[in-house]
């Protein structure tokens, strides 16, 4: 059984307390209700309203991991958070993050363990906040007395977070996606350190290296990962060649939604690239190809490749890019009747892998400290073929076209 639901709000001026998607957080609880045992992999946590409602589970036997990134990761610039259409507080994400994890000591029956790998491909100056964890990905496994939910999404359900367009798939009983989710979890929890123990400093010499998985236990769900091979392929780079293989075998569209789209030229010069794949599809007229983005080059800091990416799809009139900025946050594709939903953006970050790699690290003495590790970004995806959830998505996507604007 698959679930999926979207939220598209109408108001993205203001941030809420509860997180980028009020709608999602709440249909989330629905779907937690009476679960025996929860293991929780998201990027940020410091949501109140979840917390207090998994500690409500603690109470009635549920058992809970959560694994998510050191407090160093956490943004430090307070904003104003809504609580309602009158009261609001001044506060960061750092701030509320350090409440809820110190919050979690309270619950026995509520685990919180962290991992701290960090990944660079380029030198890169380490520093409280400033550090870059790899763990991105928003995936649930719920264990309930009659049935197993895989959760995964594009909200990071963060306070702070601006409001964003999002999406959430909730696969029940699927044994394969179940296999996998264990797995992902057994591997993270077995590279994780618990909060307890736990000691928030010089995370970038936290050295993690990879199990090999068999991709033939898993038909339709793959995890990324510092911690996982396919055979001998890195994790990333498996799932982008999975990803291509479909794009280079479409026939009638090839629709990407997400908040980047700009792996194209990649700095790891063994991954491949989405957009080149994209391109190699434009000259076949039959197919159509939307490419649906919030970010332009001028809303990024280093948009380089994201430049490269619209000039590169520009010259085909066959690929139709539009963005919305900065509403969109889905990160979903449709390649004919096949749907792609994932926690990661679509750049060349993404879909780097390198293991021994040489990573290079700027202290604030001054110093530069290498690293030997593996270089990947944390993120799970679904190949889905049922054509329900494939006609929501797709109702889904061109509601966010019409509100798009073209990129010219």
């Amino acid at each position: 059984m698959i679930n999926c639901y979207f939220d598209i709000p109408t108001n993205i001026d203001r941030k809420n307390v509860r997180g980028s998607s009020v709608h999602l957080l709440n249909t989330l609880l629905n779907e937690l209700i009476h679960a025996k045992e929860i293991h929780i992999s998201f990027f940020l946590f410091n949501n109140p309203y979840l917390q207090k409602f998994l500690e409500e589970l603690s109470k009635k036997g549920c058992k809970i991991k959560i694994y998510s990134i050191p407090l160093s990761g956490y943004d430090q610039k307070k904003s104003t958070l809504y609580v309602n259409k009158k009261s609001s507080v001044y506060e960061s994400k750092l701030d509320y993050g350090q409440k809820i994890y110190k919050r979690i000591l309270r619950f026995p029956a509520i685990e919180l363990k962290i991992f701290p790998h960090t990944y660079v491909w380029h030198k890169q100056k380490t520093s409280r906040g400033r550090n870059s964890y790899s763990l991105h990905n928003k995936s649930i496994l719920a264990v309930f007395p009659e049935e197993t939910k895989c959760i995964s999404t594009s909200c990071n359900f963060a306070l702070g977070d601006p409001a964003h367009s999002e999406n959430m798939l909730v696969i029940s009983n699927d044994n394969s996606t179940i296999q996998m989710f264990r797995d992902y979890f057994s591997l993270l929890d077995s590279w994780s350190i618990n909060y307890k123990n736990y000691v928030d400093d010089n995370n970038h010499t936290y050295v993690v290296t990879p199990s090999i998985l068999d991709p033939d236990k898993y038909s339709n769900c793959y995890f990324t990962a510092p911690f996982i091979k396919y055979k001998e392929i890195g994790s990333n780079h498996y799932v982008q060649n999975k990803i291509i293989d479909y794009i280079l075998n479409a026939k009638k569209r090839i629709y990407i939604c997400g908040q980047h789209v700009s792996d194209i030229n990649s700095f790891d010069k063994n991954s491949k690239s989405i957009v080149d794949s994209i391109i190699n599809k434009a000259s076949t007229p039959s197919i159509d190809i939307k490419i649906l983005k919030q970010t332009l080059s001028s809303h990024q800091k280093q948009g380089t490749r994201n430049v490269e990416a619209e000039k590169a799809m520009k010259k085909f009139s066959s690929i139709s890019q539009r963005f919305n900025h900065p509403l969109i946050h889905d990160k979903f594709i449709v390649v004919d009747n096949i749907l792609i939903v994932t926690t990661a953006n679509f750049t060349s970050t993404q879909f780097a892998w390198a293991e021994k790699y040489s990573m290079k690290y700027l202290l604030d003495s001054g110093e530069e400290e290498v690293i030997i590790n593996t270089f990947s970004e944390i993120n799970s995806f679904h190949f889905i073929e049922d054509q329900n959830s494939v006609n929501l998505y797709l109702n889904h996507f061109n509601k966010l076209w019409d509100k798009a604007n073209a990129i010219l």
